[in-house]
C-alpha cells in the first residue's frame, strides 16, 4: 500500500491531533508513505509561521519519501481545469505522478474531491477520528 501525505494531515500529524498522529504511526510501520518535496517547504512555513521549531517537522518527513517537482509534474498540475489551489495542484499531480494505486491522504475536502475525480483512492484520518 501506497499513501500519499497532504500538508494538510501533516500539519495536523506534528500538532498531535489523535487520528492524522494514530494514521501516521500505522501507516508508516506498515506502508509506503510518499509526498512531494513541496512538504518540507510548507511544514516549514508552518511552523515558522506558528513560532515552532522547525525540527518539529523531522517526525514527519523522516519517515516520508520525497518526490521531486519536476516539469512533468508542474505540466501535470497546470492541466487540472477544475479549481484548485496551486500548491494543492501540484501535490495531486505528484501523487498521480506515483500511480493510480496510490491512496490520496487529505484533510481538504477540495483536494479528496478532485483525487477521487482523477482515478485516486482517498482517506481523511482527521475526519475519521
Amino acid at each position: 500500500m501506497r499513501y500519499y501525505l497532504d500538508t494538510s494531515v501533516a500539519v495536523h500529524a506534528i500538532d498531535g491531533e489523535a487520528g492524522a498522529t494514530r494514521w501516521f504511526d500505522s501507516a508508516t510501520e506498515s506502508a509506503e508513505v510518499v509526498s512531494s518535496r513541496l512538504l518540507q517547504t510548507e511544514l516549514t512555513r508552518y511552523l515558522r509561521r506558528e513560532g515552532l521549531p522547525v525540527g518539529e517537522r523531522a517526525g514527519v518527513l523522516d519517515k516520508t519519501g520525497m518526490a521531486v517537482v519536476d516539469e512533468s509534474v508542474l505540466a501535470l498540475a497546470e492541466s487540472f481545469t477544475p479549481h484548485v489551489k496551486t500548491l494543492d495542484a501540484i501535490h495531486l499531480a505528484t501523487a498521480l505522478a506515483f500511480g493510480s494505486d496510490t491512496v490520496m491522504v487529505s484533510h481538504d475536502a477540495n483536494v479528496l474531491r478532485l483525487a477521487e475525480e482523477l482515478g485516486l483512492r482517498t482517506l481523511d484520518p482527521v475526519s475519521r477520528a
